[in-house]
């Protein structure tokens, strides 16, 4: 009796999440043709495709793994979306045209306990403040932020890239080019955010509504290049997280 060959196994095979799938499966080959699903299946499909991926997928290449469109995959999205709304333990989180499966906020003690991240250091005040003018304003520039809180946050903005909660995102065309900052997915997992859509009304900064704060400091460009200094802002002790505020002014 021979050895079944690769091409004999059985493609029903399941994929557990996190598992590496590479070329040899003849699961993932190109070749093979791409099965009809019933659109009542669709959003099983969907996240099953979403559970095994690496990282936040495109919609674009959830179309092509299913074969179908970006509208249909959208609306199977949707549907996907409703159902976890009802009590499930996955939340669908969406950033940019990127989307992924993410545990839900109201498991994150217990999430955090598991993975034996409980020790995991706290934001500080100037930091939750930096990110609320980022998450509002973005893309925004150094020379913004500094703006609205009247002090350098060359340091916060360090910090933030280098915890992956903010990212760049592109250059203001303005003298010097300034660097413009956005937000990323761990962000929206941080705060238990499914979009930045979900994010709360801004309220008011200092006698002022904030979202005209926000809106004076959009400034046409920073004549220096907008870099981020080396140095990190230390943590304040104590410094809870939670929804970011623009209420501080403290350096923390």
């Amino acid at each position: 009796m021979t050895d079944p060959q690769p091409q004999d196994l059985a493609p029903e095979a399941s994929i557990a999440a996190g598992d590496q799938v590479t070329a040899s499966l003849p699961l993932v080959s190109a070749e093979l043709p791409i099965p009809a699903v019933p659109a009542d299946e669709l959003p099983a499909l969907l996240e099953s495709l979403l559970l095994v991926a690496p990282s936040a997928t495109l919609v674009a290449d959830l179309a092509r793994g299913t074969g179908l469109s970006e509208p249909a995959v959208e609306a199977g999205l949707a549907a996907l979306s409703e159902r976890y709304e009802s009590g499930s333990g996955f939340v669908l989180q969406r950033h940019g045209d990127s989307v992924q499966l993410t545990s839900s906020p109201r498991f994150a003690h217990h999430v955090r306990r598991f993975l034996k991240l409980d020790r995991e250091t706290k934001l500080s005040t100037a930091a939750l403040e930096t990110l609320a003018i980022i998450a509002y304003q973005q893309p925004a520039t150094r020379s913004e932020v500094d703006a609205v809180r009247g002090v350098d946050s060359s340091g916060v903005l360090a910090t933030l890239h280098g915890r992956g909660l903010i990212e760049q995102v592109g250059r203001l065309p303005a003298p010097g080019n300034p660097v413009q900052y956005g937000t990323t997915a761990a962000f929206l997992r941080h705060f238990g955010l499914r979009s930045v859509s979900d994010l709360p009304p801004l309220g008011q900064v200092e006698g002022r509504d904030a979202r005209g704060a926000l809106a004076a400091a959009a400034v046409p460009g920073d004549p220096v290049e907008d870099g981020m200094a080396a140095a990190e802002t230390p943590e304040a002790p104590g410094a809870e997280p939670g929804r970011p505020t623009l209420a501080s002014r403290q350096e923390g």
